[in-house]
């Protein structure tokens, strides 16, 4: 993240909001294991059992290199579904803190009606710069040419170039990218705001299969 850790720790404990936005939790917990401003430790009890989550802030020339690391999980079904939904859910809280802090813009629904409905989150890395992942989402002609239509109607609704993307799909609900460069490429963070059934499970997941494969 493009600011020194002082300022992402300041963040982070000031907007549980984001962090947590596609998780359980929705503050920090009373009890903190903190080291101001490198490290943090909480206790986690929205798993089958407790586990715990620490983050690490790394200095980087002025940079913040935030690390988070979920541990104490055990194995077997019970486990599936929570690990996939962590995994996915603190990518995403650390894709809108990132945005925060570098721009001052909420990545999330700012429709309340859809704020409380569910929402679909996947993220995935592409291997392409920021550049045309984002130029692939927003050229009318590029799009055409990769996406088979998975946008067909969409309505383009806030755009932040190269950092944010918001859409009202044709159905009401809302689809936000938030896009990351990272040492491989780009990590994009999907979100679908005021989903219903599963079609956004089926629909999104090959949309990255598609991109990657038009980039790569």
């Amino acid at each position: 993240m493009a600011a020194p850790p002082a300022a992402v720790w300041a963040a982070l404990l000031a907007h549980p909001e984001l962090v947590f936005d596609a998780l359980p939790a929705e503050a920090w917990p009373a009890e903190l294991d903190r080291q101001e401003p490198l490290f943090l430790r909480i206790a986690w009890p929205f798993t089958p059992e407790p586990t715990e989550v620490s983050f690490v802030l790394r200095d980087l020339s002025g940079a913040t290199r935030l690390d988070v690391r979920h541990q104490g999980w055990d194995e077997g079904p019970q486990w599936d579904d929570p690990l996939q939904g962590h995994f996915s859910g603190w990518l995403q809280g650390l894709a809108l803190l990132g945005l925060m802090i570098e721009t001052g813009r909420d990545g999330r629904t700012r429709d309340g009606t859809l704020a409380l409905r569910q929402r679909y989150v996947i993220s995935g890395e592409v291997p392409a710069s920021v550049a045309p992942v984002y130029r692939s989402l927003t050229d009318a002609d590029v799009l055409a040419r990769w996406s088979e239509g998975v946008l067909g109607g969409a309505e383009l609704v806030e755009e932040l170039e190269h950092k944010l993307l918001r859409w009202r799909l044709p159905h009401g609900s809302e689809l936000v990218a938030i896009f990351r460069p990272t040492p491989r490429g780009t990590h994009v963070a999907l979100a679908e705001y005021g989903v219903a059934g599963l079609e956004a499970s089926t629909r999104w997941p090959g949309m990255f299969e598609r991109l990657t494969r038009f980039l790569v």
